[in-house]
């Protein structure tokens, strides 16, 4: 289990890259389009329909580098007051709980991508884009995400079957305010050094 961390994470930081340069693509898009209705008086008309999808491709993609760097919010106010069993316990639980939320997900966007294709539907938009071209995307990114979080999930079981309490609050527990605290401390002193 322990091999397929590095390609797994190798994998999400580029999708979550990708996702972040269609979020930029379209944010020109809709820059350009603004200023070309501004200044040059010209009816663009898409920058709001490719601004949705990269959103949903840009999000979707994101979600497992997210996963991996424990990024998604936690509610943590008494889970710090637990045992370290308690709270390993508890982090299996939401593990088990967003695996199954990305499976459920990632069946529904199926399912939609699967209607698209069989209809042939398209965008109602001068583009007339075929509607499971970016849904098919976005599907792939949610698939990764529940690949990830199943793998994480099943990671953290056999971590509490080993005893290992500490490496599954590590793994799968909320990001602890001393370790945001040494990070931006670390971040900052890295930045020191490069502009001295």
């Amino acid at each position: 289990m322990h091999r397929l961390e590095a390609p797994i994470a190798a994998i999400s930081l580029w999708m979550s890259r990708i996702g972040g340069l269609c979020l930029l693509a379209a944010a020109v898009v809709i820059a350009f389009e603004i200023l070309a209705r501004k200044l040059l008086f010209l009816p663009f008309n898409v920058g709001t329909e490719l601004g949705g999808y990269a959103l949903a491709i840009g999000a979707s993609w994101s979600f497992a580098y997210a996963l991996l760097h424990r990024a998604h919010v936690r509610i943590d106010v008494l889970y710090r007051l637990l045992s370290p069993a308690a709270r390993a316990m508890l982090d299996i639980l939401a593990l088990l709980s967003l695996a199954a939320l990305a499976l459920l997900l990632t069946l529904h966007a199926w399912e939609t991508v699967q209607t698209s294709l069989m209809l042939n539907a398209r965008e109602n938009t001068p583009l007339g884009t075929p509607l499971a071209v970016p849904q098919g995307l976005w599907l792939w990114g949610m698939l990764w995400f529940a690949l990830v979080a199943v793998q994480q999930a099943v990671s953290a079981v056999l971590r509490l079957v080993q005893g290992d309490l500490a490496g599954v609050t590590r793994a799968a527990g909320p990001v602890a305010f001393e370790e945001e605290l040494d990070e931006a401390l670390a971040e900052a002193e890295a930045r020191l050094k490069l502009a001295g």
